[in-house]
């Protein structure tokens, strides 16, 4: 009977000792997490390489016949080669205009500080949350090892995954409780494709609004046109804030002409940027992402604040995965509502087949 009555009881411990091992266990990897958040930012922006690497492989798979190693292959020449044929092409070019707009804006920076009373830009912005946030990001910026040293671990991350992305999607899922699987299976996948979509969208925008910017600025007058197109095109991959930060340099430079030059460069910015907000992105996404607009807005701003340059500029992507994951584990999954997901529709086509 004492016997038995020792069962039972260690019978009723197990959930709770269940239950306490595994809030141990999330406290314990949100601590890590915590710890090692530019590291996991880095993977994060590994994964994003390896999506667009997957994207182009299989692109070439499904309209050259190539298997998908020689695809894969062939996906990172292309971006290689795309690359090496812009330096090439630009690199001069660039080199000198950017060295002309740096000293434009050491200048811009040192009549600043002076007229404020501070000793650079970084004391000046320094006092808030988003003060710290720009400032600690126009040092990054300005750091060459570690801008070098992050770009070599993203790619090299990249094309691990790329390679084989299976191992690493299994070995996440199952992290979790096995009855979990399935469901976390399919937000990984819901995940991955409305990152493509996004990104595919966003990478155009990148282009026309760089290239738009170059030939406005040339049309213009204004100086280092091809550096500051370059500068535009890349902030843009940081939606609602890079545009603004990409905008700072346009100004300076034509400031630095004349006031009427700010003027009309000023106007082109804004024209640029209506052409993108209600002509590019809309064709070129469309449905892509369900991110409204103030919440893509505050969440790049919170993970900058909260991890620093790193999560300015992943910020809005890794929103993107936040809202697939609470749309469908917890807004359909728990609660039992009817959402659109990012890319469901998409897939739903892509492999369904015709009943005509």
């Amino acid at each position: 009977m004492a016997e038995h009555t020792r069962h039972r009881r260690r019978s009723g411990d197990e959930p709770f000792v269940r239950k306490a091992f595994t809030i141990v266990a999330v406290a314990s990897g949100a601590l890590l997490f915590w710890a090692l958040s530019e590291i996991c930012l880095l993977v994060f922006g590994s994964v994003l390489l390896a999506l667009i690497l997957r994207f182009v492989a299989e692109e070439f798979s499904a309209y050259a016949g190539m298997r998908q190693s020689w695809s894969l292959l062939m996906a990172g020449l292309v971006v290689l080669g795309l690359l090496v044929v812009a330096i090439f092409l630009f690199g001069t070019q660039l080199r000198g205009q950017f060295e002309l707009l740096s000293s434009q804006l050491s200048s811009v920076e040192q009549t600043v500080t002076r007229y404020f009373d501070r000793t650079s830009a970084k004391d000046l912005l320094s006092g808030t949350s988003l003060g710290t946030l720009f400032a600690g990001a126009l040092s990054w910026g300005t750091t060459a090892i570690t801008v070098l040293t992050s770009f070599v671990l993203v790619i090299v991350g990249g094309i691990y995954m790329a390679v084989n992305p299976e191992v690493y999607r299994t070995g996440l899922i199952k992290l979790f409780p096995p009855e979990w699987h399935p469901e976390v299976g399919a937000t990984l996948d819901a995940a991955a494709r409305a990152l493509r979509l996004w990104l595919g969208a966003q990478l155009v925008a990148m282009v026309l609004v760089g290239v738009m910017i170059t030939a406005g600025a040339l049309a213009l007058g204004i100086p280092s046109a091809l550096a500051l197109g370059l500068i535009f095109g890349l902030t843009e991959f940081v939606p609602v804030i890079g545009p603004i930060v990409g905008a700072v340099p346009v100004l300076i430079v034509a400031v630095g002409q004349s006031w009427e030059m700010a003027v009309w460069a000023l106007g082109l910015v804004v024209l640029i940027q209506q052409i993108e907000s209600n002509l590019i992105m809309p064709i070129v996404s469309g449905k892509a992402v369900q991110l409204p607009p103030a919440v893509g807005l505050f969440a790049v701003i919170a993970m900058g604040v909260l991890f620093g340059p790193l999560g300015l500029v992943l910020g809005y992507p890794l929103a993107v995965v936040s809202d697939v994951a609470i749309r469908r584990l917890y807004v359909r999954q728990l609660l039992g509502e009817q959402v659109e997901i990012a890319g469901e529709d998409l897939d739903r086509r892509r492999y369904t087949p015709s009943t005509k």
